[in-house]
This record gives C-alpha cells, sequence and structure tokens, in this order.
C-alpha cells in the first residue's frame, strides 16, 4: 500500500519498529566524537537540535555523550512524539528534552542557537523532493552558531547487489531523470512511502550548496575500512554517514 510520508510514521505497526534498538550505534558514536572534537575550540556543546527523533531512540545517547543543557526534538508523526515522550520519562531524561510535533522544512527559524544539529535515522530518505531537502540542510544551517556542527545519516545507492544495480541503470538515464535518478519506494511493514538515495557526490554538493563546509561524508563501508574492518553489504543498508561545520 502506497502512503504518505506523515501516514507512514503514524501507524503503530511502523512505530514498534523503532523501539528495538535504544542505545547508539557505533557510527553514531563516530560522528558525535567528530562533532565534539570539531566544537572544541569554540565552547561546549550544549545546545542540540534534533529533526526527525521518532521515538527517541537516539536521545539516550546524545543526552549521556554530550551532557548538554537542552535537546531539542522534533519529529512529523504525533504518535512518534506521543511515544518519544513515554520513552523520556523511562529514561529520565524529561526534564532535559522538549519534544515539538513539525515537518523540518517548516522550521525556519533564524535563531544561532544551536551548536550541534543532527538528522539520523535517515530521516532524508522519506523527503523525496529535491527542493524540500535543501530547505532542511538551510534551516539547519541558520540555527546554527557559527562553527555549529550538523551530523547525519542518509540512505545510499550503493549497497547490496539488486540495489546497487537498480540504481546503476537509473544513473544510465540521468539525462532524462535528473535529480530524480534516486528516487525509489521504500518502506516496510507492506506500506510503501516515496524516498530518495544519495550518492556521495550528491549529498556533499546538496551540502555546500546550503552554506556547509569542512564536509565529510562516508558510506558505513568506509567507516568499517578505516579500522581495517571488512563490511559485508550484502547484509546490511552501507548508509552514507555525514558531518560538516558552518
Amino acid at each position: 500500500m502506497k502512503i504518505e510520508n506523515k501516514n507512514f510514521w503514524e501507524k503503530k505497526e511502523v512505530i514498534a519498529t523503532q523501539e528495538v534498538v535504544v542505545s547508539i550505534s557505533n557510527f553514531e558514536q563516530f560522528m558525535f566524537e567528530n562533532a565534539k572534537n570539531r566544537y572544541s575550540s569554540f565552547g561546549q556543546i550544549k545546545d542540540i537540535k534534533v529533526f526527525g527523533c521518532g521515538t527517541g531512540r537516539e536521545l539516550k545517547g546524545i543526552a549521556s555523550y554530550f551532557e548538554p543543557s537542552e535537546i531539542m526534538a522534533s519529529d512529523i508523526s504525533e504518535n512518534m512524539i506521543g511515544k518519544c515522550k513515554e520513552n523520556l520519562k523511562t529514561w529520565n531524561i524529561d526534564d532535559l528534552v522538549v519534544t515539538v510535533v513539525g515537518d523540518a522544512k517548516d522550521y525556519n527559524k533564524v535563531n544561532n542557537k544551536f551548536q550541534l544539529v543532527t538528522i539520523l535515522n535517515s530521516m532524508l530518505t522519506y523527503v523525496p523532493v529535491k527542493k524540500d531537502r535543501l530547505t532542511i540542510f538551510k534551516n539547519a544551517h541558520q540555527i546554527l552558531v557559527p562553527d555549529g556542527v550538523i551530523i547525519g545519516t542518509v540512505h545510499n545507492q550503493v549497497g547490496t547487489m539488486p540495489k546497487t544495480v537498480y540504481f546503476k541503470l537509473r544513473n544510465l538515464f540521468s539525462f532524462f531523470l535528473g535529480e530524480k535518478t534516486g528516487n525509489r519506494d521504500t518502506g516496510f511493514k507492506g506500506f510503501k512511502v516515496a524516498g530518495y538515495y544519495y550518492t556521495k557526490k550528491g549529498l556533499i554538493s546538496d551540502l555546500k550548496q546550503t552554506g556547509f563546509r569542512d564536509i565529510e561524508v562516508y558510506s558505513i563501508e568506509d567507516y568499517y575500512a578505516l579500522d581495517g574492518r571488512k563490511y559485508d553489504r550484502s547484509k546490511g543498508y552501507n548508509n552514507l554517514i555525514f558531518v560538516a561545520s558552518k
């Protein structure tokens, strides 16, 4: 069944899939360390904006790692935020985290407030229109303090063999498809939702276009290689992770 992005994330069975893991992953830890090191010359990361918080899976790890003064977390789904609030109480961080229901592309404040913005859980994969993805990056840029840092994850066009071949074939028609080369339906639990899969080049271009600098982009395969480990693309998503500064 094909449904809209917001309706997809309101489904109880979809929300249930986001409750499995509450600890941060090794590559998220890598991004946290990178962000902390980047900003260390300017001060501490005390104010954090989290786009697409879902049920709050990463909030516990962010709170533990950075020990911030405030985390402002938002999600497009009212039901996700409802579950997130329950989790925050369970983890005893409900006084630290402010939760807001809202679309990231509408969060267009100009306040230079946050030292860190996160767009984790491949949130941008579920934003199929390029203009909207650029708007979200622009919104993130303008709420960061000077030298503030953005980190995030997106789905990658290079991964399992079927996915890689699918996008290689689409790229043969890029002269016709243009930016839509990366579009592909995604979703789970019997629901399909429009999605977008990035290339490294495309992700770097979008970050540059929206004002970010010192951009680092790694596939999970690249990240494993930094430690001399082998990543099995046939068993993983091989997402792209990114870190950049304002």
